[in-house]
């Protein structure tokens, strides 16, 4: 009786393993083929495979941020937004850029007051943002 024991633990235990190192392969397996669909322009094949990437690993922040440029290629920008936000959450230093992107969907949107906010955010962090004049001009605001 003793011996079966044992073996029961280290099954399950190799179980769990296997499991949580095949979740991530999953993760980088779909988001590598998003990347790749997102590259050719396929953008509704790499939504879906970044979408899978992030059921795989919640927070997987370049799915989140590649899911919403393509998204944003969509012109899906409440959901860019939301992606972008995502993003931000899990690293804001590694997506700085992310504010600059999200700036410009909400200067598209003529939410100027928050595209101010996220270009402030973004230069705050050293991330260069490349629309001002235009912003500055439709705004009416110099900062």
């Amino acid at each position: 009786m003793k011996s079966k024991h044992p073996i029961t633990i280290v099954v399950l235990v190799g179980t769990i393993i296997v499991v949580g190192v095949c979740g991530c392969k999953e993760a980088k397996d779909y988001y590598d083929r998003g990347m790749a669909r997102f590259e050719k322009g396929e953008t509704d094949g790499a939504i879906s495979d970044f979408t899978r990437a992030i059921k795989k690993r919640p927070r997987h922040g370049m799915a989140y941020y590649y899911r919403a440029m393509a998204y944003t290629r969509e012109k899906e920008y409440d959901q860019a937004i939301a992606d972008y936000t995502k993003a931000i959450e899990i690293d804001p230093q590694r997506f700085a850029v992310a504010y600059a992107e999200r700036a410009l969907i909400y200067y598209v949107k003529k939410e100027y007051d928050k595209a101010w906010e996220d270009v402030h955010k973004a230069q705050s962090l050293g991330q260069e943002v490349r629309f001002l004049e235009i912003l500055r001009k439709d705004s009416g605001r110099k900062k």
